[in-house]
């Protein structure tokens, strides 16, 4: 039985160190790599468990090696391990909460181990705001923590799932966060094109869906507490892309529906090409993405792929604009979003771009939303408490 529990002690220090070792070290790979992908998925959200568990692993190692007078030679490879991954990974930690603090935003250890950004949370109403093509399109919305007599700040959502998937309450994380904020919330179903398929392309549907919700917002968002001239836009992914895409347009005139006063794009797709051709997430390649949403290959359509792309329509009159992107994306290339940020600067329109290390395609929510908030008090009431 002894010798039982010794070899179960060993496997378990063994997988704990090895487990820290492949974070702290594959997030350093190329990006393609499927060591590299793996790790960076999970970086921001394994850290705090790591970070704890390393120590501990040392601390079992030490009491052995006393113990055992040193005799036990794997334990002192042991320890030489966890404490190795233990100062890379307090490395990688100080560089990612130096470029989130850098951004405006905030990373907290201790809020990660709560895992409180990850709960999901049901919707206070759905209602529908039109039908098509056989189906009601519905918004989802997520009422404010506090009441009060005056209008608070709109926050409309706008999923992604590579314009094929998930739907208005995805993320409703963070549609309730955001309502505890002190936002009305709304979040947009659209049109979907099938994955997969050229067949049901909606490059020419969603964006008009988005606009359609978006009059429906206007016009109805003082019967939930909203004041519709202060709408902040957000959409990660393929709805990153629908975002920009949607402001870009309205703020030269290009669709009859209102123009936000500000942008929040995670992880947008603005490089389509380059998710076609490189696209993978967890070691898979993810093909047929884009070409499912403009209905078929890139080159055949050279007109479609121009109207989706959001740097078709930049112009100084853009919405302020802030944009969140992962170094280490395998999904969606992150030079696309430096592309927008020095074309935006080139012409003077507000684009900010916040970078963060070791995150793959989808960054830490705790770091978002309070780059957000902090970044959203540079814009006269855009924040609730700033009426």
């Amino acid at each position: 039985m002894r010798r039982a529990a010794k070899t179960t002690l060993v496997v378990l220090l063994s997988l704990a160190v090895a487990l820290g070792l492949f974070l702290a070290l594959g997030v350093l790979g190329d990006r393609l790599w499927v060591t590299t992908q793996l790790s960076t998925v999970f970086f921001s959200a394994a850290l705090p468990f790591l970070l704890l568990l390393m120590p501990l692993m040392a601390a079992i190692d030490i009491a052995i090696i006393v113990r055992e007078r040193g005799k036990k030679r794997f334990f002192r490879v042991h320890l030489a391990l966890a404490v190795l991954a233990l100062v890379i990974l307090g490395t990688e930690t100080f560089q990612f909460k130096s470029a989130a603090s850098q951004g405006g935003g905030s990373y907290s250890l201790l809020r990660g181990l709560t895992m409180e950004d990850v709960r999901m949370s049901e919707p206070d109403q759905q209602v529908v705001y039109a039908a098509r093509d056989g189906q009601g399109l519905t918004i989802s919305i997520y009422e404010p923590a506090s009441e009060g007599e005056e209008l608070k700040p709109v926050y409309v959502y706008i999923h992604g799932g590579g314009w094929c998937s998930n739907d208005a309450d995805t993320n409703s994380n963070i549609h309730r966060q955001m309502a505890d904020e002190g936002y009305v919330g709304f979040s947009i179903n659209y049109r979907l094109c099938t994955s997969g398929s050229y067949d049901n392309p909606t490059w020419d549907k969603a964006i008009y869906d988005c606009a359609e919700a978006m009059n429906w917002i206007k016009e109805h968002a003082a019967e939930y507490g909203g004041d519709a001239s202060r709408i902040l836009l957000a959409g990660e992914s393929a709805g990153g892309n629908l975002v920009l895409h949607y402001a870009g347009m309205t703020s030269q005139g290009l669709l009859d529906a209102p123009v936000p006063q500000a942008v929040l794009a995670e992880y947008p797709v603005l490089d389509l090409q380059w998710t076609a051709d490189n696209g993978h997430y967890l070691g898979f390649a993810t093909p047929g993405i884009c070409e499912a949403y403009i209905g078929g290959e890139m080159s055949e359509h050279p007109d479609r792929v121009a109207f989706v792309s959001p740097l078709t329509y930049m112009s100084e009159n853009l919405p302020p604009t802030l944009i969140i992107h992962g170094t280490k994306d395998t999904l969606v290339s992150v030079e696309g979003s430096e592309e927008y940020k020095r074309q935006a600067d080139a012409i003077g329109a507000d684009v900010s771009l916040i970078e963060l290390p070791f995150s793959n395609h989808g960054t830490d929510q705790q770091v978002n939303r309070t780059a957000l908030l902090n970044w959203l008090k540079g814009y006269e009431g855009m924040l609730p408490n700033s009426e």
